[in-house]
């Protein structure tokens, strides 16, 4: 066999080995997934008749001694079009609505829970645990490769609005990944589901214009960003949207590995 021949074998034969250690989770139909579940929540939102509270702080949260630890993407506000300043400033017309200062804009893969020198519930840790689980994050962020997420269109909880986020389903792997080392993991009633908040709503309300306002952008995405780090963010409670501090910042890509490979569920 000659020696362009062996190469080229010797990489058909590493490129099936590649798609073979891909378990199940790994296949395309995370992506396709993410995409139902938003439409879903679109069809819902044009039932509705009210929007309620969705503000995150509440006195339980105002009343905590410790910050807010989560797990993010941080998303860079100069990435947004000028058509995502359109839409939040339709959005500002309404009176229920209260925008998500662009200082706080991330993608939360995984909230970690309040810090407390003595835990009282599921969602406090200490310093300690806090420590342990950086370290957990570095052995298992190492591997993933930078992706790339494109944000839009518009949507809506009952609660709150959010930009879909389209990032070919590694923000679910990442999160499925990190679970694993949450002592107790959150209790949640739906999967997890990548989303960039954007604004809040501050009472419970008729719906009125929200579906006609959001309906024109519902088909525009606002900016695509390569996500080449992972943070750890503390969030003081002190006021409702306190400047987060950078407690730990994971770089992608570092090591080669096999997930840096996976079939987009939109190549064609």
């Amino acid at each position: 066999m000659s020696e362009v021949g062996f190469r080229d074998s010797m990489k058909l034969s590493f490129n099936w080995l590649l798609r073979w250690r891909h378990p199940l989770w790994w296949l395309p139909d995370v992506p396709s997934e993410q995409d139902a579940s938003y439409l879903r929540i679109w069809s819902n939102l044009r039932q509705i008749e009210e929007v309620v509270d969705g503000r995150h702080d509440t006195s339980d949260f105002l009343n905590r001694r410790g910050d807010l630890v989560i797990v993010c993407a941080r998303v860079d506000p100069t990435i947004l079009s000028p058509e995502f300043d359109d839409l939040m400033a339709a959005l500002s017309e309404i009176d229920y609505v209260r925008p998500v200062p662009a200082s706080t804009f991330n993608i939360t893969v995984q909230e970690l829970g309040y810090l407390s020198r003595r835990p009282n519930g599921r969602d406090e840790i200490t310093e300690l645990w806090l420590d342990e689980y950086l370290e957990q994050c570095h052995l298992s962020l190492r591997d993933f490769r930078p992706f790339d997420v494109t944000l839009g269109g518009p949507n809506s909880y009952a609660d709150a609005a959010f930009l879909d986020v389209h990032d070919n389903g590694w923000f679910s792997r990442i999160h499925e990944v990190l679970v694993d080392f949450v002592s107790q993991p959150p209790r949640t009633r739906y999967p997890f589901l990548p989303e960039f908040v954007i604004a809040q709503y501050i009472r419970t309300a008729p719906i009125g214009r929200l579906v006609p306002i959001l309906t024109p952008f519902r088909d525009m995405t606002f900016g695509t960003f390569r996500v080449s780090h992972i943070d750890v963010l503390r969030i003081p409670t002190s006021q409702a949207f306190a400047e987060p501090v950078v407690i730990r910042s994971y770089q992608l890509g570092k090591l080669t590995g096999f997930m840096d490979r996976v079939t987009s569920a939109n190549a064609g």
